[in-house]
């Protein structure tokens, strides 16, 4: 595959170079990248081949994507390929090449910059080029098509579970003197005790211990419930974690079966999806951090 495109932009750059042996071609791409001011820039709009957009906009209290908090990896990643990327010359100027090269305007993906000049650029970004990392590019009212080397195309494809902030939670577990864990109808309260933890005050699993406050000190997500969809009500679990006052410093409400299960922060509407294997850590059954078998839980 690399191979067939790195030949078609060769016999390209050939037939294009023939056409334009009188004067040198207008790099519009170079031109648009060279004149991007960070500092004025408010925002981008990407839209994808199947028509779905996304929207970045510079908030007052930071970026967003698509109205929600923004992945600040994945938005340094899309700095990085705009500022530190490679613009290559002219391949192509005639708009037959287009198609063959993803880069036809009804089914490629676009990237508009938003900023205080109304005619900011909107920038095409097609196929992987002849080298990797690569891409051909043009822009939207241009024909002429440029090879633009570095991560833009991968930048750009992200998708909006890939650009949205993933973090659940975090907790200082230092301040953490006691967790209570309630399932369905049974309640269980884990507290510390100098270096280690009791539950129910008979002594608690030091494993199950560490795998809680793990999850409670930083709990990332693997996905999002869409919009309109509820929660699963089956399985039900809730963990809240206080301090030597009893101050609640973090909850969490669990739910679901199977391989992918639902986690929502009373603080917020927006309900994540997390691998089963990280909610039986931070929700575990009850014998896995019980010691003595002859603990009984708080019954409700």
């Amino acid at each position: 595959m690399l191979l067939g495109v790195t030949i078609l932009w060769i016999s390209l750059s050939i037939m294009d170079s023939r056409k334009e042996t009188s004067r040198s071609p207008t790099n519009s791409v170079k031109d648009a990248f060279t004149g991007l001011d960070s500092t004025t820039i408010t925002g981008f709009m990407i839209k994808s081949p199947d028509g779905s957009v996304t929207e970045l906009s510079n908030a007052d209290d930071g970026w967003k994507v698509n109205g929600y908090s923004v992945d600040e990896t994945s938005l340094s990643r899309f700095w990085n390929a705009i500022g530190e990327n490679q613009v290559g010359n002219v391949v192509a100027n005639n708009a037959g090449n287009h198609g063959r090269l993803g880069l036809s305007e009804d089914s490629t993906w676009m990237m508009e910059i938003i900023g205080p000049d109304s005619q900011q650029p909107r920038i095409l970004v097609g196929n992987s080029g002849p080298t990797f990392p690569s891409v051909f590019t043009r822009l939207s009212d241009k024909d002429e098509v440029v090879v633009v080397s570095g991560d833009l195309r991968g930048a750009v494809t992200q998708n909006l579970t890939e650009w949205r902030n993933k973090t659940i939670i975090t907790t200082d577990t230092s301040a953490v003197q006691s967790i209570l864990l309630e399932y369905d109808d049974e309640t269980y309260l884990l507290q510390r005790l100098d270096t280690t933890w009791t539950v129910d005050g008979q002594a608690a699993d030091a494993a199950a211990l560490i795998g809680i406050t793990a999850e409670l000190s930083h709990m990332e997500a693997s996905g999002f419930l869409d919009v309109g969809n509820s929660p699963s009500d089956q399985n039900q679990r809730s963990i809240i974690a206080m301090d030597d006052s009893g101050n609640i410093l973090n909850q969490l409400v669990l739910s679901g079966e199977g391989s992918t299960r639902h986690v929502q922060n009373p603080k917020t509407e927006v309900v994540f999806e997390i691998p089963s294997w990280k909610f039986d850590r931070i929700v575990p059954e009850s014998f896995m951090f019980i010691q003595d078998d002859d603990v009984d839980p708080i019954r409700q």
